[in-house]
């Protein structure tokens, strides 16, 4: 009870009140867009790039956490696909956005929030780590995937092309690095650009969360509600189950390493699987129904895995 008062109320709080903000018009579409952007292009990027540039590196990185989370991606994807091509009859196309329906985290909005809140500043290192292959993995193997489907006129190199300028130019993507560049060098922030960097960086946790439910209002099911139910589950459910699996009984994990790695693959399904499946016409209502359910289900539980670390 302690974690749900403490941690997940008020985090859930800040995203609900966003929603009733654009619910009621108080906040209009172009205002959320606006807020969106400042949160994705702006206040994210200088929050990780502070924190990267601050934080003491360890001497070993236990990379088979990486190993763990990723492998419960790939293997959600592979359901989610096999999903939506033998119990639905969808082709390649959308059984891709399916698979990243099932696989694809909201890491920023919410898995930032949460695990910084309810884990700690010891959970920053193995966050980033996450994040920062995280647009690197689901994105570039949707889009393989919708191209092989439809037999785009557009080389290999083309798409690969393509794929690496679109993470290059990601501002998180861009963070990170800046970050950890001025970690591995050794140099130290000018206190003034620090306190810069200290405030801006202050207000990305609550607007990602007012953002991010304000962002809600415009997803519906729309008739999909058996896929995004089915999708729903293997991201909140059974991905954080594979990842403590192979996590602590393949790599041996405990401790803040484990529960990051579990505490991210149980947040739900991010706006990317959406805007994937708009940019394609491709399982779009699929994707917008289990963004809303995924979000909404989460409360219970995202709160369930903390209690089971003992947050």
């Amino acid at each position: 009870m302690t974690v749900l008062l403490d941690v997940i109320a008020p985090i859930f709080a800040v995203a609900a009140l966003g929603y009733a903000a654009a619910w009621f018009r108080v906040l209009r579409e172009e205002g959320v867009k606006g807020l969106v952007l400042f949160v994705f292009d702006f206040a994210i990027p200088v929050l990780l790039f502070r924190s990267l540039a601050t934080i003491a590196l360890p001497e070993h990185i236990p990379w088979g956490f990486l190993v763990a989370f990723y492998s419960g991606t790939l293997a959600v994807y592979g359901l989610g696909m096999a999903a939506g091509r033998f119990l639905f009859g969808r082709p390649l196309d959308q059984s891709a956005i399916f698979g990243m329906s099932a696989a694809f985290g909201n890491a920023v909005f919410i898995g930032i929030p949460i695990i910084l809140t309810a884990l700690g500043p010891e959970a920053a290192l193995p966050l980033f780590l996450i994040i920062a292959f995280h647009a690197a993995t689901g994105m570039p193997l949707t889009m393989a995937l919708i191209q092989v489907s439809r037999g785009a006129g557009f080389s290999a190199y083309e798409q690969a092309w393509a794929v690496v300028k679109a993470i290059v130019a990601n501002p998180i993507v861009i963070g990170l690095g800046l970050g950890m560049a001025v970690n591995l060098a050794g140099l130290a922030i000018p206190a003034p650009l620090d306190r810069a960097a200290e405030l801006l960086g202050a207000s990305a946790v609550p607007c990602a969360l007012f953002a991010m439910g304000a962002s809600l209002t415009a997803f519906r099911v729309a008739g999909e509600t058996k896929p995004a139910l089915l999708l729903a589950a293997l991201k909140l459910v059974v991905h954080p189950a594979i990842v403590w699996v192979v996590g602590s009984l393949v790599f041996g994990l405990n401790g803040i390493w484990l529960a990051v790695a579990v505490v991210m693959a149980s947040m739900p399904t991010g706006v990317n699987a959406y805007l994937f499946g708009a940019r394609y016409g491709a399982a779009e209502g699929v994707a917008a129904g289990t963004v809303l359910l995924a979000s909404v289900a989460s409360v219970v539980t995202i709160s369930a895995i903390l209690l089971a670390f003992g947050v």
